[in-house]
């Protein structure tokens, strides 16, 4: 079974970096056992098809990155410390294996696979759920806890950041991205002074911040 297990994660990685490499048109049984260096047939033993194994990838890439940004976000009640965390995780999925060139062949694909765009809006939810959490918990003990429209906040805030790496994969241009996040620092730690929501340089609340902040 373990056995078994690392076969089928090699197929994901591998149908991944051939996604980010060859784009979605380039992508065949072929490319991705080249990229993978294994026999074509070895996908048919695990997948039904090469969309069932696009399939999987997808939700195989989705879960991995959202394990990192729980993680890294989990804890974080500032909006500075969010904004830098934000930073490095957007930072880290330029960089991961080719996710967001992946991600986005998928999502260019769509347009012709009902499947494919019934597990992209599938895989969509939970980051939106992840981002009103996230959106609730800047609010939390402020006098805005109970206005902030988080489900809506969070949606918005998955569309713009998938806007924005639609854009980065279409020109390669990072700087946008770059621009977004240095002319919302400002805003952010007004934010912060305002609501005494400031975290100290290792993550840790500045003296100041009561309890509730810490929720």
């Amino acid at each position: 079974m373990a056995r078994r297990e690392e076969a089928k994660e090699r197929l994901l990685l591998a149908a991944i970096r051939t996604l980010a490499a060859e784009g979605h048109g380039g992508t065949t049984a072929r490319s991705i056992a080249r990229t993978g260096g294994f026999a074509p047939g070895v996908i048919y033993y695990h997948f039904e098809d090469l969309e069932d194994l696009l399939l999987a990838a997808l939700r195989h890439t989705s879960r991995l990155r959202m394990e990192s940004y729980q993680e890294a976000l989990g804890s974080c009640t500032s909006a500075a410390g969010l904004l830098a965390r934000l930073r490095e995780l957007y930072a880290e999925d330029m960089a991961a294996q080719g996710h967001i060139a992946a991600v986005q062949e998928l999502f260019a694909a769509a347009s012709t696979s009902p499947r494919l765009r019934e597990e992209l809006l599938a895989q969509v939810e939970p980051w939106v759920d992840f981002a009103a959490t996230v959106a609730r918990r800047m609010v939390a003990g402020t006098a805005f806890e109970d206005m902030v429209p988080s489900r809506e906040l969070g949606s918005a805030a998955v569309a713009m950041f998938l806007g924005v790496q639609t854009l980065t994969h279409l020109d390669g241009d990072r700087s946008r991205a770059e621009s977004l996040f240095t002319v919302a620092e400002p805003a952010a730690l007004l934010w912060d002074a305002f609501t005494g929501k400031g975290e100290a340089a290792d993550g840790e609340p500045e003296h100041g911040t009561d309890g509730a902040d810490r929720a």
